[in-house]
């Protein structure tokens, strides 16, 4: 009788294991059955990071004007942003283009400045012409 308990023990467990073999297999080609065969991927357009190095640029050099004391120092701190952001945009291996004008006669106190600034890359060009004033 103990060997035939044992027996029954073991084809019971046998049966369970074969069995949950059965359903997590059964399951799984349930999901790859049910799963969109086309799955959109997303990440080329977070990768494309064009559109926010020109929002960034164009909000950096609004802000470059409005922290500027007076025209002498405006001129200065435009030279030398101009500076920066074209040696970043060719680290980038974008063309930028940055151009400003310091309107005549300058006044401390407006600081009104017109920018045409554009950025050309493998995969897209932005431009953008603006007036910036303290």
């Amino acid at each position: 009788m103990v060997h035939r308990t044992h027996n029954l023990l073991k084809s019971k467990a046998q049966f369970f294991i074969l069995s949950a073999f059965v359903i997590v297999t059964f399951l799984y080609f349930i999901s790859r059955w049910i799963e969109p065969l086309n799955v959109i991927d997303t990440s080329q357009f977070v990768l494309v990071e064009d559109q926010f190095v020109f929002n960034n640029i164009r909000d950096k050099t609004i802000a470059t004007v409005k922290i500027s004391k007076d025209c002498q120092d405006l001129s200065y701190n435009l030279n030398e942003y101009k500076a920066f952001v074209q040696e970043y945009a060719a680290k980038k291996n974008m063309a930028l283009s940055f151009n400003y004008v310091i309107t005549q006669p300058c006044d401390d106190t407006i600081l009104n400045t017109s920018f045409a600034i554009s950025i050309s890359s493998p995969n897209s060009f932005l431009n953008a012409s603006f007036i910036a004033r303290k």
